[in-house]
């Protein structure tokens, strides 16, 4: 079974669409359009106090504290090419599902990752439908890797967690709808050397001292909407994501 040739081919298709999950300052992502209908005989919600630089990491810490589970859009752009993620995931334990939409990948693609163990579901005719089983930290197969690293970048938990290290400003940029909720936008600049240590990774060569991201709160104090760089997250729900399980025993492709 010529497995590993095969990934590879994808895991090259992936490099270019995904380009590292939009790590870097791409051609912006253009937003999507938004629903913007007002809600007929609803009394409007009174605005919060404004969020500052020293009031933004722990206000939102607080929100996120009381999330089970999120589903959403991740629509990445890099290398002139565009792919759709649809992320689904729950907390304690972590676990997450990440499926892959793209022309450029030649058909659809997902990962599961439950206990430490990726579920690797590719478009390649020699698993005749099933899944590759690999250790995430370990695996050298190149499509398994990037699929980490992506489920890596969607964690809420981790990346609210390094914001609040790697804050350096944040400033009130007005409020929007999607949907029909209201919604604020916070443009935040970050330290990326703090970002990155608090994650666990190591600063890309050249990468500039601090980047941006544009992000849009509800009520709850919850993101709905992020854009940075390349990257655009929409937030379809919260707290209301069916389990995530692993693949049954015969689903699993033997590579041996």
């Amino acid at each position: 079974m010529k497995l590993r040739s095969r990934a590879a081919a994808l895991a090259a298709a992936l490099v270019v669409v995904l380009g590292i999950a939009g790590c870097t300052d791409d051609v912006a992502v253009k937003p999507q359009a938004d629903v913007k209908k007002p809600v007929a005989n609803q009394k409007a919600a009174k605005p919060l106090a404004r969020l500052t630089t020293a009031t933004f990491a722990p206000v939102t810490a607080a929100a996120y504290a009381k999330v089970t589970s999120w589903s959403g859009v991740m629509r990445i752009s890099a290398g002139g090419q565009t792919v759709t993620a649809t992320i689904t995931q729950t907390y304690r334990p972590t676990k997450t599902r990440v499926d892959l939409s793209s022309p450029q990948l030649g058909g659809a693609a997902h990962g599961i990752l439950v206990d430490g163990v990726l579920y690797l579901h590719l478009p390649i005719a020699e698993l005749h439908g099933k899944y590759l089983k690999l250790d995430p930290k370990r695996s050298k197969e190149p499509a398994a890797v990037l699929f980490a690293q992506l489920m890596d970048s969607a964690d809420s938990s981790k990346s609210m967690n390094a914001m609040g290290k790697a804050i350096v400003k944040v400033k009130y940029a007005g409020h929007d709808t999607i949907g029909f909720r209201r919604v604020e936008k916070y443009d935040v600049t970050m330290n990326n050397a703090a970002m990155f240590r608090v994650l666990g990774l190591k600063l890309p060569a050249g990468a500039p001292k601090t980047s941006s991201q544009s992000m849009w709160l509800g009520n709850d104090r919850l993101t709905y909407k992020t854009t940075a760089g390349g990257t655009q997250v929409t937030v379809t729900g919260y707290n209301s994501v069916a389990p995530i399980t692993a693949p049954s025993a015969r689903m699993i492709a033997k590579t041996g």
